[in-house]
């Protein structure tokens, strides 16, 4: 539905008045201003938006009491006629609704405060959502005890003590509400035509709340030249839970293997011959891995050789070899303490053991051959341009190590003392 409406004269006239305010002669003045007229801005404009938003919890209750969507445009509900109106999503226009509905008897005392500036427009919202599924004879108080809380703290601590009001006066309402919310747990990967997955999902708040512990030591940078984003960080120290928990078989099995990624490459490849593309076997469709991240994941993997006729049958498998046995993780582990890479401090159980001499050139699968590197620094060694240079070669790697950039830098990596 696509309404307009007439802004009368007297808010009109405001509204230029706003709009002059806040367009060039905004610009031109905080342009020449200090710091703390700058500030000043910031904060007075966030309280006009306030009482703004005050304004219109005010006019919105007055407009649904009197069912005004309804007798002019025969909307459906007031939040229909708000989402013509204003342009809003449904989530939007039934907040508001249900903000205006209840600021006629029990949000009057912060919707003063929001006039005021004492609080703000998510403060509010906060308020009516801790109290929303509160007993009716507990809401008034806990109203009072919010609103108090709103004048001293951040919204988010307000939402949180909203939700403990629920659990300490409605414990049995708090506990479907969060049976509920286990219930509306999901997981979604879809394949996107670039051979890229999305993710989208939700977590009840205990899932979340491990999750992101799990996750908290990743989201550090690994060091100064780590220029991933958060978010990236996040991304990646998920993955390594992933692998950290296939490596070393920590999940059931299926079909009676434990779970683990399969790529498929041409055996002639390797030895000085340039590698192929591999193929990611459980993913749908035909999806790839690069000729480099073939070779990084060649590092530390097990290898099945499979003879194929002409058609395409298999006709002989070949036996597994590990590249790296679990004896000499161990003694890696020992030895580097953790990612080689100069300034990261990730732990063994989160590395990779990488060959010096690519394993596909012929480099031994050897102690003396091989440095452990986190997944990140395993990736700019392999895809990132880095490459690494043995001071000592005739004492393999435990011996300083140069990492080169790709923009030239040079990083020296010492052996780490026993």
């Amino acid at each position: 539905m696509s309404v307009a409406a007439v802004v009368p004269e007297p808010l009109a006239a405001v509204l230029g008045q706003v709009r002059a305010w806040t367009g060039d002669q905004a610009r031109d003045a905080l342009g020449a201003a200090d710091a703390d007229v700058r500030a000043g801005w910031v904060v007075g404009l966030q309280q006009l938006a306030d009482a703004v938003a005050a304004a219109s919890v005010t006019a919105v209750e007055a407009f649904d009491a009197h069912g005004d969507g309804q007798v002019l445009h025969g909307a459906a509900s007031t939040a229909a006629w708000l989402r013509g109106a204003l342009r809003v999503t449904g989530a939007e226009a039934s907040q508001r609704v249900r903000i205006a509905r209840a600021s006629r008897d029990l949000l009057d005392e912060p919707l003063k405060r929001l006039r005021s500036g004492s609080i703000t427009y998510d403060h509010l919202t906060a308020i009516e959502r801790g109290v929303r599924h509160l007993p009716a004879a507990d809401q008034s108080a806990a109203v009072t005890l919010l609103t108090d809380l709103a004048l001293q703290v951040p919204v988010a601590e307000v939402r949180a003590a909203g939700r403990h009001l629920q659990f300490v006066t409605d414990p049995d309402g708090a506990l479907a509400e969060s049976q509920r919310q286990f219930d509306r747990r999901y997981l979604t990967m879809a394949p996107l035509m670039d051979g890229m997955t999305a993710l989208d999902g939700l977590l009840d708040a205990e899932s979340a709340a491990l999750l992101t512990s799990a996750l908290q030591p990743f989201l550090v940078p690994a060091d100064a030249h780590d220029t991933r984003t958060a978010s990236q960080r996040r991304a990646d120290g998920l993955m390594q839970i992933v692998q950290s928990a296939t490596d070393q078989a920590l999940l059931p099995t299926v079909g009676g293997q434990r779970p683990q990624l399969h790529v498929v490459i041409d055996p002639r490849a390797g030895r000085n011959t340039p590698l192929p593309p591999g193929r990611l076997d459980q993913s749908p469709g035909a999806t790839w891995l690069t000729p480099a991240g073939v070779a990084r994941v060649a590092c530390d993997a097990q290898l099945t050789a499979l003879l194929l006729n002409t058609s395409g049958t298999v006709v002989d498998l070949g036996r597994t070899q590990r590249l790296f046995s679990p004896g000499q993780r161990r003694l890696l582990a020992a030895r580097d303490c953790g990612c080689r890479f100069p300034g990261c401090d990730r732990p063994p159980a989160h590395t990779d053991a990488h060959h010096v001499i690519p394993w596909l050139d012929g480099g031994r699968t050897d102690v003396a051959n091989a440095i452990l590197l986190c997944r990140h620094h395993h990736r700019l060694v392999h895809e990132g341009g880095w490459t690494l240079h043995l001071h000592h070669p005739a004492a393999g790697t435990h011996s300083d190590l140069t990492f080169t950039g790709p923009n030239g830098q040079h990083l020296t990596s010492r052996p780490r003392p026993p």
